[in-house]
């Protein structure tokens, strides 16, 4: 059905998307660590960075160039996605990338390879067989450093819980259907399609599949062929991904996904108070993903390295640097939150507007710009954070020190 020579699973019969993830950004996770009181890494100096997994490098590519005195390293089984890479790096005139078209067993014999600031995984570690996430995991024990990064995102209970026998069903369905990749797909949700109808029990008491079929079918073939045609597809509890990489020595620091780290976007009152009350943070953090139904974990960890132990939320993360979103820079009074929606005053948003229409400042210089009205602190940096974990507002790098 599929070439999976050196793949251990992973599809390699068609390319991957070719997307930017905004959550790869060394901004990003240094906004992840502050925000979650774990020091975060100095960017103005030089650093090292590893994607691993990084199909086409769109994110390694944009991060390089966005700071050319970092060393990036992308590393990818697929040789058509590395060589597509370095002919786009070429054109961009980005010389600060070393490229590794080969499995994660060959760069991790490689004596050449440095150790690493940044580690990141994306879309790999529920699509690879036991023998690589092994590999993958010593490949972080040898080379993420003391105080390093490692970005994990995964596939995760209970959220696809419903799903996973779909899956089944349709890679049963490729396998009895000639042709390529493509057609396997194609006809697999097809026929998946037709069956999806409430005469099936399966569907009927599962009302969100046909949903989740129609919205398939609307996704690019080669997107839909990698997120569920692989030979292995595994969907893991977030507990036991905790327990592999405290394993290694790394501490969980907080979520990509950056309304997760807040869990008055998320939960209700009633889940909220449910889940504190439970007697462990091991038990807490499950219970948030059974809260909220979660399906997809982005996890940033920390080797070695402890909470600064600062307060939380009010001390480093004042240093982080924000602004508008570059092409959506009108901040509206209301966003869009897991739960639901929230607003801001008007007043609040046109001052906020105003002052960073000159470009991103210190979440601790707002505060004090913001601050000098009759507004609390505490109310300020809450909406600002806020409007951060909604998307109204990103986390920006220094390109100086000056600030």
């Amino acid at each position: 059905m599929q070439d999976t020579s050196g793949a251990a699973g992973y599809l390699n019969e068609l390319s991957f998307t070719d997307r930017f993830h905004r959550e790869l950004a060394p901004s990003w996770l240094n906004y992840v660590a502050m925000l979650n009181d774990f020091q975060p890494q100095p960017l103005l100096q030089p650093f090292t960075y590893l994607d691993l997994g990084c199909g086409f490098a769109q994110s390694t590519l944009i991060n390089a160039a966005a700071l050319p005195h970092a060393e990036f390293h992308a590393c990818d089984f697929n040789a058509a996605h590395i060589e597509a890479a370095k002919a786009v790096a070429e054109r961009m005139e980005v010389s600060n990338v070393r490229f590794h078209a080969c499995s994660f067993a060959d760069l991790l014999n490689d004596s050449s390879v440095p150790t690493f600031d940044f580690i990141v995984l994306h879309g790999i570690y529920s699509w690879v067989d036991a023998d690589v996430i092994s590999t993958v995991h010593a490949l972080v024990s040898k080379l993420l450093r003391p105080g390093g990064f490692l970005y994990l995102s995964y596939n995760c209970y209970p959220g696809w819980a419903a799903e996973e026998p779909l899956r089944k069903l349709m890679n049963e369905l490729a396998r009895v259907k000639s042709g390529d990749m493509t057609e396997k797909v194609q006809w697999s949700l097809q026929e998946a399609r037709s069956l999806g109808t409430p005469s099936f029990r399966y569907f009927r008491e599962n009302a969100g599949l046909q949903d989740a079929l129609e919205s398939l079918a609307r996704d690019p073939v080669n997107y839909v062929a990698h997120e569920f045609f692989n030979e292995t597809w595994t969907l893991h509890y977030s507990v036991d991904v905790l327990d592999a990489m405290e394993g290694l020595g790394l501490t969980y620091m907080g979520s990509a996904t950056l309304a997760d780290n807040h869990p008055m976007l998320t939960l209700d009152p009633q889940a909220a108070e449910r889940i504190r009350a439970l007697p462990t943070p091991r038990l807490r953090h499950l219970a948030e993903d059974f809260a909220v139904n979660r399906r997809f974990r982005r996890d940033v960890f920390v080797r070695g390295a402890p909470a600064s132990g600062q307060g939380g939320q009010g001390k480093l993360i004042d240093d982080a640097l924000i602004g508008l979103v570059p092409g959506k820079e009108t901040l509206n009074t209301r966003v869009e939150i897991p739960r639901g929606r929230l607003s801001f005053q008007q007043p609040f948003i046109d001052d906020l507007q105003s002052l960073l229409a000159g470009g991103p400042l210190r979440l601790g210089d707002i505060l004090s710009r913001l601050g000098r009205s009759a507004r609390s602190a505490a109310e300020i940096r809450q909406n600002l954070l806020f409007l951060v974990a909604a998307g109204a507002l990103m986390p920006f790098s220094r390109t100086r020190s000056e600030r």
